[in-house]
């Protein structure tokens, strides 16, 4: 059995950090602010927003949510295989997968338990979103980062 290294636990502690602002900050939305109302908090640019998305990540592919349940799943498992076999040395790598995995299974909860997503979120002309959506983007945004840093080091050492 491997030991638990201290890069696998800040992928968990991030993971689970996600999760739980992720259904806390739903749980608050949903028990203070009634469905399609709205909070100003920066004039004509911020606001919370109480909207119900069937569909992904910022209002994409509406009334998808049995497909969109099978992709969170396999996003999952992919979240798992490609932090098994991409060894990369690095604690924003572990970091920018837990933020994937944390937001994935915080909408993933969403649809299973409620058959679509709650997102709250609203910057002017910018659809509603949550924070698994944003953990999601920021995560893949570093991981694409990180392997085009890989990519070139490598390179560049197939160079010399």
């Amino acid at each position: 059995m491997k030991p638990i290294t201290k890069m696998n636990i800040v992928f968990f502690i991030c993971a689970g950090i996600v999760l739980g602002l992720d259904q806390y900050t739903k749980y608050i939305i949903q028990s203070n602010i009634p469905t399609s109302s709205s909070l100003e908090i920066i004039p004509n640019f911020l606001y919370i927003t109480h909207i119900k998305n069937p569909g992904a990540a910022f209002g994409l592919f509406q009334d998808a949510t049995p497909v969109l349940t099978i992709i969170s799943f396999v996003a999952i498992i992919m979240i798992i295989v490609i932090k098994y076999f991409l060894k990369i040395k690095s604690y924003f790598y572990y970091v920018s997968l837990g933020l994937i995995l944390g937001g994935a299974l915080g909408n993933l909860i969403d649809r299973f338990f409620l058959g679509e997503v709650i997102d709250f979120i609203h910057v002017a002309y910018w659809p509603v979103f949550n924070i698994a959506d944003s953990s999601i983007v920021v995560g893949f945004i570093i991981v694409i980062i990180l392997l085009f840093k890989e990519f070139f080091k490598k390179s560049e050492e197939i160079r010399h």
